[in-house]
């Protein structure tokens, strides 16, 4: 988890500056008593990375340890290295982007609230009691800062470089989980509107645009249009003497010289097993013209097996006040017609016109 990562860095970053200050104390000859608070942070920072591993105790131990900090810490440094003089803003930086981070909603209010209030109550707390305040040579506290900066400096940059590097990685597997959730999506979208093996539209898609272009026709002059139902004749006998995957070519390949002739707003879809549907915007011998192609098209792909592959058509045209069952029923019985004539035809029923091809 992001926010355990992060810790954990705070923690180490803690212990790191613990054991630098104290070698670079000694170095500029402080005295001992100076690494008194390094200590206890150090031991702190350790306690405190055993404990976060324990779930239960994490959220309690997490927030006990910047309470500490704020509480005890920074006014211990405070006042033992010099006051205003010493690197204090520094840490608070520092405790300031942790806080921001690993904390959300009061517990972040009441520490950010704790850490200025804190910072600004020893600035006025030196101003009114400097006596209270450790002195130290000017040369000492030049030597000090001359350590303290870089490494606080550096300290700081190591952190933000890692929650840099921890976002930039959240961030990729967020993307990378979008683009899968978009995919996904497509894929959904994809199974919702065209048929898995033909490619064409479902039935869903096709009675969505019959229901609403029956919904528009009610009480309004709508444009010409036509529905047929397409039957491959003796489907099963095909699929029975040569197999379903023949079967399925078929009507894959028919399906693929379809779609390069029907086009929007026209829809072609597959109606169910070896049945397809077609909505057809213009006059009769437009569509005529079109199923009458679309005959020669199954012709065609049965030649390429060497099966004989016909079609029945029923085509019916849409009228005035028209219900989907009234549509259906008609263009059903077209259909029938057409096998009852002995197949390989089309049965149109249009209005003062019903004739068969």
């Amino acid at each position: 988890m992001l926010e355990d990562y992060i810790l954990k860095v705070i923690l180490i970053v803690g212990i790191i500056l613990s054991i630098l200050s104290i070698g670079g104390n000694i170095v500029v000859g402080f005295p001992l008593s100076i690494n008194i608070k390094w200590i206890i942070l150090t031991i702190m920072c350790i306690v405190t990375f055993l404990l976060v591993k324990r779930k239960r105790l994490k959220e309690s131990v997490k927030l006990i340890f910047f309470v500490f900090i704020i509480v005890c810490f920074i006014p211990f440094g405070w006042i033992d290295s010099g006051g205003s003089s010493n690197n204090t803003i520094a840490y608070v930086f520092i405790l300031l982007i942790g806080i921001t981070y690993l904390f959300d909603s009061w517990k972040r209010s009441i520490l950010i609230f704790l850490l200025i209030s804190m910072f600004t109550g020893l600035h006025i707390l030196e101003y009114i009691r400097p006596d209270i305040l450790k002195v130290y040579a000017t040369q000492s506290q030049f030597l000090d800062r001359l350590l303290q900066i870089p490494l606080t400096l550096y300290a700081a940059y190591w952190l933000i470089k890692k929650f840099a590097i921890a976002y930039n990685y959240e961030k990729e597997k967020q993307e990378e989980y979008s683009k899968k959730l978009e995919d996904a999506n497509r894929k959904l979208n994809s199974y919702a509107t065209y048929d898995d093996l033909t490619g064409l539209y479902n039935r869903r898609i096709f009675d969505d645009n019959l229901n609403m272009l029956i919904d528009n026709n009610q009480g309004n002059d709508i444009e010409k249009a036509y529905i047929a139902l397409i039957d491959v004749d003796h489907f099963k006998q095909i699929n029975d003497t040569y197999g379903h995957l023949v079967g399925d070519e078929i009507l894959s390949s028919f399906a693929k010289l379809a779609k390069e002739e029907i086009h929007l707003p026209n829809l072609l879809a597959r109606w169910g097993g070896d049945e397809f549907s077609l909505l057809y915007y213009g006059n009769s011998d437009e569509v005529i013209g079109k199923l009458e192609l679309l005959q020669t098209y199954i012709d065609k792909v049965g030649r390429l097996k060497d099966i004989k592959a016909t079609m029945s058509i029923g085509v019916t045209d849409i009228r005035y006040d028209d219900t989907v069952k009234d549509l259906l029923r008609r263009v059903d019985e077209a259909l029938y017609e057409t096998k009852a004539k002995g197949r390989n035809g089309i049965t149109t029923d249009f209005k003062n016109n019903a004739r068969g091809v």
